[in-house]
């Protein structure tokens, strides 16, 4: 194949082509037209992630300041999207964090940019959750802390069909997971989530 060619926007055409074979879809209906450019153009903003993953995610943990703080650091109800790598259907996601910092803070706004990028890519939701762990204690942590809720789009509008149903994965890291009162102070914090 070309390698000019938009490899998505013709998967895309192939994809309505098929819908046409198999279900009889107008693909001559004028909202058809454009439908392979945009969904190429939606994909760029949707898996975002992808692209240089750990250069983009070094760039934020890269701003880590000195501090004296020590004390846990808790960002919760980080609403993000992303796609399950099975059936390429959305997930949408609260996440809530902590970690207990040794030597270096991050800027507040980084911790959700963090999460939005680890979150733009065709991923599981339980490596999703341990990665946020993982970076967090790359910049010396004492600990870190994750809890991802997520509702999957391919348990909602196919296959068993439960739109109520809530995955809940967890990551605990260093003093998270050696101290039981550490981890009940980061779960007391976090008992008040948003709801979906």
């Amino acid at each position: 194949m070309d390698e000019n060619v938009d490899v998505i926007e013709y998967g895309m055409e192939c994809i309505l082509e098929g819908l046409k074979r198999k279900f009889g879809l107008d693909t001559n209906n004028q909202h058809f037209v454009d439908t392979p450019e945009r969904v190429s153009r939606m994909y760029d903003e949707i898996f975002g992630g992808l692209k240089d993953t750990d250069k983009q995610v070094e760039e934020i943990l890269s701003t880590a300041f000195i501090s004296d703080m020590d004390q846990m650091i808790v960002v919760k109800d980080i609403h993000v999207f992303s796609m399950c790598p099975h059936h390429f259907l959305p997930v949408e996601m609260y996440v809530d964090l902590a970690y207990i910092p040794n030597g270096y803070v991050l800027g507040l706004s980084k911790l959700p940019r963090l999460v939005e990028i680890l979150a733009k890519r065709p991923v599981i939701q339980e490596q999703l959750t341990e990665e946020i762990t993982k970076y967090l204690m790359s910049i010396k942590a004492s600990g870190a802390a994750a809890r991802v809720r997520g509702q999957h789009f391919c348990m909602r509008m196919r296959g068993v069909k439960k739109p109520e149903a809530v995955m809940i994965t967890t990551s605990v890291t260093g003093d998270f997971r050696e101290d039981q009162s550490t981890r009940e102070e980061f779960l007391s914090h976090i008992q008040n989530s948003k709801n979906f």
